[in-house]
Parts: structure tokens; C-alpha cells; sequence
């Protein structure tokens, strides 16, 4: 019984120990210690220099040469668009993200109908790109300078659609 009761003691100890757990010195707390850094700035956060003396418009600056930034690295079909009929009316409102690499996504609305939806498919391939709105509609486009110009296939119906930003 004795040795059952030094065997469950010691097992207990052992069990209660905590192998990572160390003695507290001030060299291995200096050690651990981080170093505070601050968080990165973002190119329009930066500090005004000491010949500012509006930081509202140095700000404002700064907001507007990254949104330049970003539009530079933008691909083609990025923004909002109308897609106009052969009559000059609008058929369609989009807004796609097209940030550039090959991967494009957006939603859509008919000019009649306030109802928004996402667009089902997008493929781009050099001038051309194909948006699939949804089973009964689709816009194939050719690059045109700045716009785009195509037809819209709805119920199997071909109409010439021309692309203008708003």
C-alpha cells in the first residue's frame, strides 16, 4: 500500500509540473521584450513635412494621387458603364472591378428595373470580353479606344450595344 501511495505522489508531481514555465530573472524578461514599432503609414498619411502649414489639403493631396495610382494599375473595363442601344438609349448600367489582373467582376441592372444583380461570368481575351449577365442575357464586346462596342443577346435576340461611361 505504501509503495502504491509513493508511486501516485510521484506521478501527480509529475503531472502538476510545467516543463516550460522558468524562473523569473530580468535578463530573460529584456530578452522577450519587444520593441514597440509603429504601424506602417500609408502613402497619403504621411507626416507634413514643416513647410505645411494646411494639413487638410496636404491630406487631400495625398488621398488623390493614390486614388491616381490605383486607376493606372486598373484593366480596361473598370468603373461604372451604360450600355446604350443602337437608338442611343441606355439598356443597361453596370459597374465592374477590373483590378488589372485578369479577374473581373461586377453587377448590373436593366434600364428599367431598379433591380440590381451581379453579373454571372466575365471573360476577358485581349480586345474582346464576354459578360454572362444571366440565362437569358449576354454582352460581347470589342475595345474601341476608350469604350466598347458589341451586342447585347437577350432571349436569343441580338441588339448593337455601344459602352459609355457615365
Amino acid at each position: 500500500m505504501m509503495l502504491l501511495t509513493v508511486v501516485a505522489a510521484s506521478t501527480a508531481a509529475l503531472l502538476l509540473q510545467d516543463p516550460g514555465a522558468r524562473a523569473y530573472t530580468p535578463a530573460a524578461a529584456a530578452a522577450t521584450r519587444q520593441i514597440y514599432r509603429p504601424p506602417a503609414i500609408r502613402p497619403f498619411e504621411t507626416a507634413p513635412g514643416p513647410g505645411v502649414t494646411d494639413v487638410e489639403t496636404f491630406f487631400d493631396k495625398g488621398v488623390t494621387a493614390a486614388e491616381r495610382s490605383a486607376d493606372a494599375r486598373a484593366g480596361p473595363l473598370d468603373g461604372r458603364w451604360r450600355a446604350l442601344g443602337s437608338d442611343g438609349r441606355p439598356l443597361l448600367s453596370l459597374v465592374l472591378r477590373d483590378p488589372g489582373n485578369g479577374t473581373v467582376e461586377g453587377a448590373w441592372r436593366r434600364g428599367d428595373d431598379g433591380r440590381a444583380r451581379l453579373v454571372n461570368a466575365i471573360s476577358v481575351e485581349g480586345t474582346r470580353a464576354s459578360l454572362v449577365l444571366d440565362r437569358h442575357g449576354t454582352l460581347r464586346l470589342q475595345r474601341t479606344g476608350n469604350g466598347w462596342h458589341g451586342e447585347f443577346v437577350h432571349n436569343g435576340q441580338a441588339r448593337p450595344v455601344t459602352l459609355h461611361r457615365p
